[in-house]
């Protein structure tokens, strides 16, 4: 009989930690369609943000005004918050098509202006003295650097339009 008795109490401990540990475990929430838009947004007003300050640190190091090191940190910031965004739009789990085509958009734009960000860094390295003659990716100057920003920028612009935001 008591081993009968302990065989349930085991039981009954290896089912609590089952779901104690399924627990965590959540199924993506339902989103409404004006919900998903606004988060879609909110991540795309953080990559033009980041474009935006990509452009100053571009233009004022090609200006002699900042130093290579601080315009690489800058930009090595720009990177991570590019990052938040991406991470944003890829868990975000769209709840129509509509929705889910600006995510894509987003992901598309916010994807292109990470390019640029990587590209200005690699420019930035080239400027210092870094053996980057070879790379192809390397832009020769500040003003195809800022051109290809610009059409970045301009695919940000267009997919947070889309998503309804400012």
């Amino acid at each position: 009989m008591r081993v009968m008795r302990w065989r349930w109490v085991a039981r009954g401990a290896v089912a609590a930690t089952v779901l104690a540990g399924t627990a965590s475990c959540t199924v993506a929430s339902h989103q409404e369609p004006g919900q998903a838009s606004a988060a879609i947004a909110d991540a795309l007003s953080e990559a033009g943000s980041a474009a935006e300050t990509t452009r100053i640190v571009v233009e004022q190091l090609s200006r002699g005004r900042l130093t290579g090191p601080m315009a690489d940190t800058a930009l090595l910031d720009q990177l991570r918050v590019l990052d938040d965004a991406e991470t944003a739009l890829t868990t975000l789990v769209p709840p129509d098509t509509t929705s889910s085509e600006q995510r894509a958009a987003g992901l598309a734009a916010v994807g292109g202006v990470t390019d640029v960000v990587v590209s200005a860094r690699e420019w930035d390295a080239a400027r210092a003295g870094g053996d980057l003659g070879g790379a192809a990716a390397v832009p020769p100057s500040a003003d195809a650097l800022l051109a290809d920003l610009e059409k970045a920028t301009g695919a940000v612009e267009q997919a947070l339009a889309e998503a309804g935001g400012p």
